[in-house]
């Protein structure tokens, strides 16, 4: 089983073409989710406790308008600091950018949404290389400063992909998954990987978005299994009761791996 193990640590990271096709693909996912939505869906709550569906949607809106203008992300980062002191950076600049979309209704925000993501994510692959090297805060506790690119090409598909299991989960209808969802699963693996600093593990996700990895360098000390929407779902703070299952070995790497967090 350990020589089809891809080496997790080793795969790329996505570069700007692969993060804009996944990005094409994974807005037209969401939008394809959004559309499906009632009238009784709008108020129900996620799995982001502050936020009911029409509050998520409006955020995936106020991310798409940052995307899009340096300028809005800029502003709303400083009216954050200054009137949500209460908040972690992070959280309080997406405070803002949901305030400022409080009055508008659930199709209106899909509408708005099905214009602004595709246009977001040509934007971020129009970014200059220059803005890409440079180093910035997640306004995450205990996460290290990154390059913009990371953000770009990684971080920004990845939470809308969470934020698409959040609204699936809420309102009961169907996640579906297609192959950019392997591209996502895997990408955060890698990040998994690169922090990893406990005895070598392979971790065997299933469900269509699943594969085979080895975390960290040598004969694995563990075998995990689990399904990979779910475990995704862990990294993200999201279900601190995932089911992992220990297939053989050392039970404190299963808890290590429950216990991880990733940047969403």
């Amino acid at each position: 089983m350990t020589q089809s193990l891809v080496v997790a640590a080793e795969q790329r990271q996505a570069d700007r073409d692969q993060a804009a096709a996944v990005g094409e693909a994974e807005g037209r996912a969401t939008l394809a989710l959004l559309r499906q939505f009632r009238d009784d869906d709008w108020q129900r709550r996620t799995d982001a406790t502050e936020w009911d569906v029409r509050t998520m949607v409006s955020h995936l809106v106020a991310q798409a308008e940052d995307a899009l203008k340096l300028r809005t992300m800029l502003r709303r980062e400083l009216l954050g600091r200054l009137h949500r002191r209460g908040k972690i950076p992070v959280d309080a600049h997406m405070a803002v950018g949901v305030a400022e979309h409080r009055s508008e209704r659930g199709p209106e925000l899909v509408e708005r949404f099905a214009v602004l993501w595709p246009r977001a994510v040509h934007a971020r692959w129009r970014r200059s290389a220059l803005l890409r090297r440079a180093p910035m805060s997640l306004g995450m506790p205990g996460m290290p400063p990154v390059r913009v690119g990371y953000l770009l090409d990684v971080i920004l598909n990845r939470d809308l992909w969470m934020h698409r299991v959040d609204l699936a989960r809420a309102t009961g209808k169907l996640f579906v998954i297609a192959e950019h969802d392997r591209h996502i699963v895997a990408q955060a693996i890698r990040d998994l990987a690169l922090q990893w600093t406990a005895p070598p593990v392979a971790l065997e996700l299933t469900g269509p978005a699943g594969g085979a990895w080895l975390i960290g360098s040598g004969d694995p000390m563990a075998v995990v299994r689990g399904d990979a929407v779910g475990y995704l779902r862990a990294l993200a703070g999201r279900d601190d009761n995932v089911d992992l299952d220990l297939v053989s070995g050392e039970r404190a790497l299963l808890a290590r791996l429950r216990n991880t967090r990733l940047p969403f």
